[in-house]
């Protein structure tokens, strides 16, 4: 008898930790980051508070995005210049290449952008683009709260563990 409680009581609590592990993994991928929801999301945002018609937002968002991207690729590119180990400490040329590499990166960017300026201003109006960065601004402002939220409550939850 005390044999079979044991076996019922060991296999119920391997169940109960399987299914509190799937739970965990499924939390998991909700957090895991996604470039297209992400952007979804960014594009329902800021039409909403630019208040741009169905025919702006499609003008505009192919471009918009098509410019973050290469946006990402200058940074990225910068930052590859600087190859190193984790861990491993930058000696000063290093550094000062960094520096130089990423002030570049901030120029070739801004070049970048006033080239943006000017297709997005074929694609809506200037008032209509000033409401559109104001709203991507918001929702930068927006997002970052978001983070310091979330990553404020995994801390508190770490500190009740």
């Amino acid at each position: 008898m005390n044999t079979r409680l044991f076996a019922f009581l060991l296999l119920t609590l391997s169940f109960t930790s399987l299914a509190a592990q799937e739970k965990r993994d499924g939390e998991r991928r909700k957090r895991h980051f996604s470039p297209e929801e992400f952007q979804a999301k960014q594009r329902e945002f800021i039409t909403n508070k630019a208040k741009l018609s169905q025919a702006e937002a499609d003008a505009y968002f192919p471009l918009f995005f098509e410019f973050q991207k290469k946006k990402f690729e200058i940074e990225h590119n910068a930052r590859k210049k600087i190859s190193r180990k984790r861990g491993e400490k930058m000696t000063e040329e290093q550094c000062h290449e960094y520096v130089n590499s990423m002030a570049d990166a901030k120029i070739e960017i801004a070049t970048l952008e006033k080239e943006y300026i000017k297709k997005y201003l074929e694609a809506v109006s200037s008032c209509k683009l000033l409401e559109i960065q104001r709203a991507e601004w918001q929702f930068q402002r927006e997002l970052m709260k978001k983070m310091t939220r979330n990553h404020e409550k995994r801390g508190n939850q770490n500190k009740k563990r």
